[in-house]
Parts: structure tokens; C-alpha cells; sequence
């Protein structure tokens, strides 16, 4: 397959950004690893090991990335280089924001404190199942 050269430019890009890749052990019929791209998506490889899983996605990025660029689509920026303010507006039903409220009030802390505290709970227990 022939590759124009300023696509070919794009794909050595792309393909060198710092993209999330994250691996996961699953056990269905059998123990294998599943490799994917968080911001590519579509872009997930299987193996028999997390290493192999890996090897078996770096192998088809270049030729993930000329497929998605060839179809007119646009490519996204690596989490990694996303710009966070740390601040994100939230909406619930206003019995959720009374009971957080209260919540919040009992242990002597604001309500934003609160949250951000249950969030760091939730997300440090599920980095932690995971292995990271």
C-alpha cells in the first residue's frame, strides 16, 4: 500500500504521542490480557500476557491511526496533554444535594470537601483493584 507523504508525516505523529494505554487481565474460558488506547478508541488487542497484549497493540497503531485519519475522522489529544481547571460543574436531584449537604455538615466539613473526599474513596479503591 502506497502512503502519501503528508499522511505518512501525520501517522509518525500521531503514533508517537503519549496515548494512555492500559491493560486488563480478564478471565472468561481461560486467563488473557486485553490492551486498548483510552483516547483511540476501537484500538484494542488481546494477548496471552500483559506484555504480549502490549506488543500486539503497538503493532497495529500505525495502521490504526492511517485508518482512522484515511476516513476523514479527527484524531484526539493524549489525556496526558489535556489541560484540568479542577473544577467541574455537577447537577443532581435536589434530595441528593440535601442529603450530601447533611452528610457534609456531620463531619464538619463543606460540601465541595465532602465530595472531592468520596471521589479520592472511590477512585483510590478502584486504582487499587486494578493494580495501578
Amino acid at each position: 500500500m502506497v502512503i502519501k507523504e503528508g499522511i505518512k508525516d501525520q501517522i509518525e505523529y500521531y503514533a508517537q504521542l503519549p496515548y494512555t494505554t492500559v491493560v486488563e487481565r480478564v478471565e472468561d474460558q481461560g486467563v488473557y490480557y486485553v490492551a486498548r488506547v483510552l483516547e483511540l478508541e476501537g484500538l484494542v488487542m488481546t494477548g496471552d500476557t500483559p506484555e504480549e497484549a502490549v506488543a500486539e497493540l503497538e503493532s497495529v497503531r500505525k495502521e490504526w491511526i492511517e485508518t482512522h485519519l484515511k476516513l476523514g475522522n479527527k484524531m484526539p489529544k493524549p489525556l496526558k496533554s489535556r489541560k484540568y481547571s479542577g473544577q467541574y460543574r455537577l447537577r443532581m436531584e435536589p434530595s441528593l444535594h440535601e442529603y450530601l449537604s447533611l452528610l457534609a455538615e456531620h463531619e464538619g466539613v463543606s460540601l465541595n470537601q465532602y465530595m472531592v473526599n468520596k471521589l479520592a474513596q472511590i477512585a483510590g479503591k478502584e486504582m487499587e483493584q486494578k493494580g495501578k
